[in-house]
């Protein structure tokens, strides 16, 4: 039996809008967080589920695709670390319009409009492994994570509750950055971008040299005139209950 405490954690809230891949998104949730231990908990609406159906015996079957729109019941998915990559196993029950009831393992499917809530344990990190009895991943061990505050950690809890948004900013709220720009931060200083990972997070060098990655789910940015050809963007931070 593996049983473990765990002190460290952060809590989110969300919504996957209709069209997105609910799998998918989940798993990109967990990346782009560093999720090593969580749980996601979803209710709302699916279309066209892939679903591996629970079995009297407790194993899983090949996938159903259930045509359509269902309710989403219940959904619970559990993120953890299997060989070496972000693995999320999402367990749902699901209602169809004529009373059908279908549980299992939801391979992927369709958001119709997906309301998440999620907690993360960030002083632990759950690995798995597929175990072909069961016929899904069951746990391995449970790694410890150093929590930190010191933003040189390779892996803190405490870090990423700070530098994380609050809220997944629209398009066009924030301007598309690339590498070269240079942001006037309030506390770092002059930084310039030098990769970008995605729509909210980019890796930023310092004067001193140092690099570190930057969220912007919390910074609004502001045009400044450009220096040396370079697009520059004064850096304000925002308010987190703002």
């Amino acid at each position: 039996m593996i049983f473990t405490e765990t002190r460290e954690g952060r809590r989110f809230v969300g919504e996957i809008p209709p069209g997105q891949a609910l799998v998918a998104t989940l798993r990109g949730l967990a990346e782009n967080y560093r999720i090593g231990s969580g749980w996601f908990d979803g209710t709302g609406y699916v279309r066209n589920a892939r679903v591996r159906q629970v079995a009297f015996d407790g194993s899983f079957g090949e996938p159903t695709v259930l045509a359509g729109t269902w309710l989403l019941a219940s959904m619970r998915a559990a993120v953890s670390e299997k060989a070496g990559g972000t693995d999320v196993l999402v367990r749902v029950q699901l209602a169809g319009e004529d009373g059908r009831m279908v549980a299992g393992l939801l391979d992927e499917a369709e958001s119709g409009s997906v309301e998440l809530m999620a907690w993360t344990f960030d002083d632990i990190t759950l690995r798995r492994y597929d175990d072909p009895k069961a016929g899904f991943g069951r746990w391995l061990d449970v790694a410890v994570n150093v929590v930190s505050s010191d933003p040189e950690a390779v892996r803190s809890g405490r870090v990423a509750m700070e530098a994380m948004p609050s809220r997944l900013l629209e398009a066009q709220e924030m301007p598309v950055l690339k590498v070269g720009d240079a942001l006037e931060h309030p506390r770092l200083g002059t930084c310039l971008v030098t990769q970008v990972f995605d729509q909210d997070r980019v890796s930023i060098e310092m004067e001193s040299g140092k690099i570190a990655q930057l969220h912007l789910g919390l910074l609004m940015l502001t045009k400044a005139p450009g220096r040396q050809g370079r697009n520059v963007y004064a850096v304000q931070v925002r308010r987190r209950n703002g």
